[in-house]
């Protein structure tokens, strides 16, 4: 049991994705659609996805968010360069194997890389022990000051 940390950040990176899924509006809305329950999380809202025409310096895509109770899920592509990027964040701990498995093959990725971060460090899910921490940590000091 992890007694401190708000929770894990999975975010992936991934290359030489397929083209055409990354610029399928309903494959990414249904990505983020089936992919709380798949985490066993609770979907707070339906998905809000988004198509984004090209702009100066900037490629097309698609992108959308999935509002959880835990947190959220974030997906942007981009089709002409291959590449896409998903944030996994949620307060509870999740299998990180069946999350990104999920996805890489969901977006036929070629290659990807993975970040992970754990969120909040100093947040306590077990406030007794925290409390315990800290008197414990309060007595140290008043006995090194005098």
């Amino acid at each position: 049991m992890e007694l401190f940390g708000f929770g894990p950040h999975l975010m992936i990176d991934g290359y030489h994705a397929n083209a055409e899924k990354l610029g399928d509006f309903e494959l990414v809305r249904q990505v983020l659609e089936e992919l709380p329950e798949e985490m066993e999380m609770t979907k707070v809202l339906p998905p809000i996805v988004q198509r984004y025409a090209a702009q100066p310096g900037h490629a097309e895509g698609v992108t959308g968010v999935v509002l959880i109770a835990e947190s959220h899920i974030a997906i942007h592509t981009f089709p002409s360069q291959r590449f896409i990027s998903v944030d996994i964040f949620s307060c509870k701990e999740f299998d990180l194997g069946r999350a990104l498995k999920s996805v890489v093959e969901r977006f036929e990725i070629g290659r990807y890389e993975t970040y992970l971060i754990n969120r909040g460090k100093e947040y306590p899910k077990d406030i007794e022990l925290a409390r315990q921490i800290v008197l414990g940590e309060r007595e140290y000091l008043e006995a090194r000051i005098g």
